[in-house]
C-alpha cells in the first residue's frame, strides 16, 4: 500500500511537473516575463499591522504568522524574536555561501555574480531545492543586501529561465523594543508556479517554507551569539547605604571610615564583576564597615 501510494504521488508530480511543457529551467534563456507579483521595496519596514494579540504572541517567543493564497500567488508573512544581536542576523541571512546545511530542502546554491552599489551587496545565485523525492526546483535569484538598514530583498532574476513563474522575498530585521541584545525579525516571501502543483508542494515552498526559513535563521543566529554577561553589581552609594542599614547606630559613612576605605582601596568599575561577585565585595565591605566602627568605639569607651 505504502508503495502504490508512493508511486500514484510520483504520477501525479510527475503531470505537475510536465504541465510546464517547454519551459524547463535553463540559465542562458531569458524568463517569460519581468515579474508579475507587485515588488516589494528595498527601503522601509513590511507592511504588517499588528494587534495587541499578536504582540503578545511574539513577546512570548512564539512564530506569529500569516500565509493564504490570491491570484494563484502564495503569500507568507512572519514575525519573531531572537536572541541575537542585528549583525549576528544580518550576516547569517546575507551570507548566501553559507546558506546550504541550514535551509531546509536546500540541496546547492552557486553564487555566479557579485557586486557592491552604494553600500548594497547585490548578488545572483543558482538554488536546487528538493521539496519531496523526485519534484526539485531550480531558480535563480537576485539579492539586495543593505546592512546598514537591516533588510535582505530578494526575487528572480528574469535574465534566466527558472522553474518558478515569479517568485520574491524581504527580510526586515530591527533591535528588539526592549530587550537589548535581541532582534526582531520580519520577513515576507511570494510565491507562484508554474501551472498546476500539488497542495502538499505549495504548502512547503509557503507557510511551511515560511516556518523553517525563520526557524533557521533564529538557531544558526542564537548559536553565534556574544554570551550575554550578568549584570553588574554596581558598588560605591549602593554599598553605602547597605553599611549604613547594617550598622543603624552610626549617622554617616564618615563615622564608617567607608570615605577613608574607599580611598585607600578604589571600587572596581561596573562590568568587571558578576552579580554574585559584586554582592560578596558588597557584604565584606560592610563586614569591615563594622569592625572599624567597632574599633572606634572601643577607643571612645577607653577614653
Amino acid at each position: 500500500m505504502v508503495a502504490f501510494r508512493a508511486a500514484v504521488l510520483t504520477a501525479v508530480l510527475g503531470l505537475a511537473s510536465q504541465s510546464r511543457g517547454a519551459l524547463a529551467s535553463n540559465s542562458s534563456a531569458p524568463h517569460p516575463h519581468q515579474g508579475l507579483i507587485p515588488r516589494l521595496k528595498l527601503s522601509g519596514k513590511l507592511d504588517i499591522k499588528l494587534s495587541a494579540e499578536d504582540l503578545e504572541v511574539i513577546e512570548s517567543g512564539q512564530l506569529w504568522m500569516r500565509a493564504g493564497e490570491k491570484d494563484s500567488i502564495g503569500s507568507g508573512v512572519g514575525v519573531r524574536d531572537v536572541a541575537a544581536p542585528v549583525d549576528v542576523v544580518f550576516g547569517q541571512i546575507s551570507d548566501l555561501q553559507g546558506y546550504v546545511g541550514k535551509v531546509p530542502m536546500l540541496n546547492s546554491l552557486k553564487v555566479y555574480d557579485r557586486k557592491e552599489e552604494s553600500g548594497i551587496v547585490v548578488e545572483k545565485a543558482t538554488y536546487v531545492i528538493r521539496v519531496i523525492p523526485g519534484y526539485n526546483f531550480e531558480y535563480y535569484v537576485k539579492h539586495y543586501a543593505s546592512q546598514k538598514e537591516g533588510i535582505v530583498l530578494f526575487y528572480l532574476d528574469y535574465d534566466r529561465l527558472g522553474d518558478f513563474n515569479d517568485m520574491q522575498g524581504k527580510w526586515y530585521l530591527e533591535p528588539h523594543p526592549t530587550k537589548a541584545g535581541w532582534t526582531r525579525v520580519y520577513y515576507q516571501c511570494d510565491l507562484m508556479l508554474f501551472g498546476y502543483a500539488p497542495k502538499i508542494v505549495k504548502t512547503l515552498l509557503t507557510s511551511k517554507g515560511l516556518q523553517s526559513a525563520i526557524a533557521w535563521v533564529k538557531a544558526e543566529s542564537e548559536k553565534r551569539a556574544p554570551k550575554m554577561v550578568a549584570p553588574a553589581f554596581v558598588l560605591g552609594a549602593g554599598a553605602l547605604a547597605a553599611a549604613k542599614a547594617n550598622a543603624p547606630a552610626l549617622s554617616s559613612p564618615e563615622a564608617l571610615g567607608l570615605d577613608r576605605f574607599s580611598e585607600e582601596m578604589p571600587l572596581p568599575s561596573a562590568g568587571h564583576y558578576s552579580f554574585a561577585f559584586g554582592a560578596a565585595v558588597a557584604a565584606t565591605l560592610v563586614a569591615t564597615a563594622h569592625v572599624v566602627a567597632g574599633r572606634r568605639q572601643s577607643r571612645r569607651v577607653r577614653a
